[in-house]
């Protein structure tokens, strides 16, 4: 009889670990996208959409924030995480090697641009000799521009810390999200037209996914909920500002635009 307890118990306590969902997040403040910061609760559109994920499966979702050169080291060489987020297979190959990763369909749909102060509006590539990102981002629209030696890379450590290289004149554009350089604005006390998107210079739709090794029938588990509950997502990325902005997923292109006829009325 005892046997039969320690075995039950020993079961119940296997079935309460598989209900628990790692995932390795990158620790940067990239709102309205996410936050994962020492000290700052964990937040931002792909957070609730992990949250909603995890509790649609009955699962117990647990964010684990990594620098971004941790995120795939971790995943590749220990047990630790069952996915990590934000991943891309065009992202930080080096790091990768020649794993195979599991990648979901796009969780988010992004445009990277080249932002500017106003007074180095429209003065087109040529101009571009210092590029700034984030440490470890990709900069995917200059890529052939930075293979030719056409331009310096400088990184910054946060997307506060280039918005500052920016501001000062250490570099002459930086390379992020439109959305988040102008909620950082916001919070750092600036103009949130301080720096604005050059449309002369080079932008990159680019997308977020989770990757894994191991769990690709997680993968699929995802895919088939943005699928279910797509409608659910799409008024999500209203409250969060993201519908009808640069960013915009293509299916409510034709919403938006009606919503901006309607609006110029």
């Amino acid at each position: 009889m005892r046997a039969l307890l320690l075995l039950t118990a020993l079961l119940m306590v296997g079935q309460v670990q598989a209900q628990t969902l790692r995932v390795g997040i990158e620790s940067h403040d990239y709102m309205p996208y996410f936050r994962a910061q020492a000290g700052q609760p964990v937040e931002g559109y792909a957070v609730e959409v992990l949250q909603r994920f995890a509790a649609d499966q009955g699962m117990t979702l647990e964010l684990l924030p990594r620098p971004l050169n941790r995120l795939h080291h971790d995943l590749l060489n220990t047990q630790n995480l069952d996915l990590i987020f934000p991943d891309n297979p065009q992202w930080s190959r080096e790091l990768k090697g020649d794993s195979r990763l599991h990648y979901s369909h796009a969780a988010i749909n992004v445009v990277d641009a080249s932002l500017v102060v106003h007074e180095r509006l429209g003065l087109g590539p040529g101009a571009v000799k210092r590029l700034g990102t984030v440490r470890g981002f990709t900069p995917q629209a200059w890529q052939e521009a930075m293979e030719r030696g056409e331009l310096q890379l400088l990184e910054a450590n946060d997307i506060a810390g280039l918005i500052r290289m920016a501001l000062r004149g250490r570099i002459d554009a930086l390379y992020a999200n439109p959305e988040v350089v102008r909620l950082q604005l916001q919070k750092m006390g600036e103009d949130s037209n301080r720096l604005i998107a050059d449309p002369g210079l080079p932008l990159a739709r680019t997308s977020y996914h989770l990757s894994t090794v191991k769990q690709p029938q997680l993968l699929e588990r995802f895919n088939h909920f943005l699928e279910q509950h797509a409608g659910e997502l799409a008024a999500l990325r209203q409250q969060y500002g993201l519908a009808c902005s640069a960013s915009d997923l293509s299916e409510e292109q034709p919403a938006c635009r009606a919503q901006n006829m309607a609006s110029s009325r």
